[in-house]
């Protein structure tokens, strides 16, 4: 078994104090609401790259233990409310989802016929 990570990227807001304010004071405690106190809730603002230049602000994640537990987080209503909390907060453009497998190891190396033959 393997967990599910829903992962959500902020591009940058318009005004990133407010942006700030509004995902410390309101977002991030409706998300512990909704997702209860014993599922971590990691965050990053994103460095810069060498150039400068990134697409993205924030990213935020919720790592569910199984399959199961996401289904019945989207199943429930509470995936659409913490999203459209994340639309509404999200001043620079809208953001951006993934949902992740989340296996701890590595799969063991993929070999093509040509790496074979070198």
């Amino acid at each position: 078994m393997h967990s599910i990570k829903l992962i959500m990227l902020y591009p940058h807001p318009t005004d990133t104090a407010e942006f700030e304010r509004r995902y410390v004071n309101e977002h991030l405690p409706l998300m512990r609401r909704l997702v209860g106190p014993h599922v971590a809730l990691p965050t990053y603002t994103v460095r810069p790259r060498g150039d400068g230049a990134s697409p993205y602000y924030r990213v935020s994640e919720i790592e569910f233990p199984d399959g199961a537990a996401f289904d019945d987080f989207v199943g429930s209503g509470r995936a659409r409310t913490g999203y459209e909390s994340a639309v509404a907060l999200s001043s620079g453009g809208g953001p951006v989802s993934l949902v992740c497998d989340a296996r701890k190891e590595a799969p063991p190396a993929l070999h093509t016929p040509a790496d074979a033959a070198r």
